[in-house]
């Protein structure tokens, strides 16, 4: 209900949700989402479904029929919390994501340690490779924002660009952004 308000605002935004692994497992799960979004009048292009890493590979087989079946139904996939997790590279290349969300503690440590900024990029560049965005998590100076912006990711999130908000409050916040946004 909430995407379908925002959407008013600005058609072309994303609304990203944190979903469970065990949500994901649930054989009725991408029927579930598909009929909400029907109901909101919400495109499933708009819609960002984030599944954190190191939980990725607790069901595999269900999570990627079931992965796969939203991604063909226009549903956008992002791996969260990307370089925590225990995945093999080899088993992420089974899951049909669109992005990369770079954890934010690679983010945070790159502008003072070489092995940050190392993986940091890196990631960047895995995402590049695959055709995915990237986005990089917890962004909160103008130093990282600058750092991100040189390596090359498309998207950042972070209390640089605004801290979490109640909907009513992101609302007034979005209105703002569009009439008058700010010069990051």
């Amino acid at each position: 209900r909430e995407a379908a308000q925002f959407l008013t605002i600005n058609p072309q935004m994303k609304v990203a949700i944190n979903i469970s692994i065990d949500s994901i497992c649930l054989p009725g799960f991408p029927n579930f989402i598909l009929a909400t979004l029907e109901k909101y009048k919400v495109p499933s292009s708009s819609i960002i479904l984030e599944i954190t890493e190191s939980r990725l590979m607790t069901n595999i087989k269900q999570s990627i029929e079931n992965l796969t079946r939203l991604k063909l139904k226009g549903i956008i996939l992002s791996i969260d919390d990307f370089g925590t997790g225990h995945s093999s590279l080899m088993q992420l290349m089974q899951i049909p994501f669109k992005e990369l969300k770079i954890d934010k503690a690679f983010v945070q440590s790159a502008s003072h340690s070489r092995t940050a900024r190392a993986i940091l990029k890196a990631s960047i560049s895995l995402a590049h490779s695959l055709g995915v965005t990237s986005v990089a998590e917890g962004v909160e100076t103008r130093e990282e924002w600058d750092l991100i912006a040189s390596l090359g990711a498309e998207t950042v999130q972070g209390y640089y660009i605004a801290r979490p908000m109640p909907a009513d409050e992101f609302r007034n916040w979005l209105l703002d952004w569009r009439e008058d946004p700010p010069d990051l």
